[in-house]
């Protein structure tokens, strides 16, 4: 009997796809409900209709201005590295989000990179479940290095319009995790041809994926839940940051994730103090849709929300190519 150890993790399920017995599962029918649920319920929405009617409703403006920063010129190409002290934290929602953003807002292509070890679900937050991995990708790029984006592309796994290229969870189908040369020869190359890459990286600091992704980025986002062991892990790490040398020369943003609705923390407040104790941080607040864990549409988001991811991922950019 072979081991639970090397069998490749469940598939997702496509949303309301019936089981073998003709019925949906429970997590099928959970994704296709949850995939299309606002984040605002209809009372909340139909309240703000109504309130707009009698004032003037500068949400466009504002939107605008938030978004212009994340549709900013890039000369050379830019790698952001998203990572977490624990699971749950949501550097995977942030990864996805920036991504889904930056390819809204942009002409360009965007790739969001799935480099955690395995198990990853960055592909399904996406809306490709189905991509091909990194390991896949920097295997075929070992054998024919791309010379174009549509050989890039035809690497890596469209999303959305088209402009957003993906990779899928790792270590699937039994095949063997790319080494760190492959891997940087990917993300690398990438960026040859894509302004922004965004790599959803393992848990910690430790592994050694999330190292060469760390040294290789321009930009560390680390993401941490508004509580108090995620308020406390926001300080272990920016210390820890700050004494490795491997690290230091990367700078580091801190995105303070509010993932409960009725926690005692709130996101922004939090960001602030962490500014004021000298460390780079921002807010992120609840969002219905977002917690969801499926697919995200930025269309779906509350109205307070895709001002934030707007806002955001316009400073993402600024200090990555700072």
């Amino acid at each position: 009997m072979s081991s639970p150890v090397n069998a490749g993790p469940l598939p997702y399920g496509a949303p309301g796809a019936a089981t073998p017995d003709g019925f949906e599962s429970t997590p099928q029918r959970l994704r296709r409900t949850l995939r299309t649920r606002p984040a605002e319920g209809l009372l909340r929405r139909s309240v703000s209709s109504a309130g707009n009617l009698f004032r003037g409703d500068d949400y466009p403006h504002r939107l605008a201005e938030a978004a212009a920063g994340a549709q900013a010129p890039v000369a050379t190409g830019r790698r952001i590295a998203v990572v977490g002290s624990r699971g749950g934290a949501g550097k995977t929602t942030l990864a996805a989000l920036l991504g889904s953003v930056y390819s809204s807002m942009r002409t360009d292509a965007v790739t969001v990179l799935d480099n955690a070890p395995s198990g990853g679900t960055l592909a399904l937050r996406t809306g490709v479940p189905d991509a091909a991995s990194l390991d896949i990708a920097a295997a075929e790029l070992s054998r024919r290095p791309p010379t174009s984006l549509a050989d890039l592309s035809a690497l890596l796994t469209p999303a959305g319009r088209g402009n957003l290229l993906v990779t899928g969870r790792r270590g699937t189908g039994g095949r063997p995790t790319a080494d760190d040369a492959a891997a940087k020869a990917l993300s690398l190359a990438i960026s040859r041809y894509c302004p922004i890459t965004v790599m959803d990286c393992g848990t910690g600091l430790e592994l050694p994926s999330t190292r060469w992704a760390l040294s290789q980025s321009h930009l560390a986002v680390f993401a941490t839940t508004a509580s108090v062991a995620g308020l406390e892990d926001a300080g272990l790490y920016a210390t820890a940051w700050r004494r490795d040398p491997a690290l230091a020369a990367v700078p580091l943003l801190v995105v303070v994730v509010r993932n409960q609705p009725d926690g005692p923390f709130r996101a922004d407040a939090e960001a602030r103090r962490l500014t004021r104790m000298g460390i780079d941080a921002v807010g992120l607040g609840y969002d219905r849709h977002l917690a969801a864990g499926v697919e995200i549409s930025l269309a779906l988001l509350a109205r307070r929300t895709r001002l934030e991811a707007a806002s955001l991922a316009a400073g993402v950019l600024a200090r990555a190519t700072a």
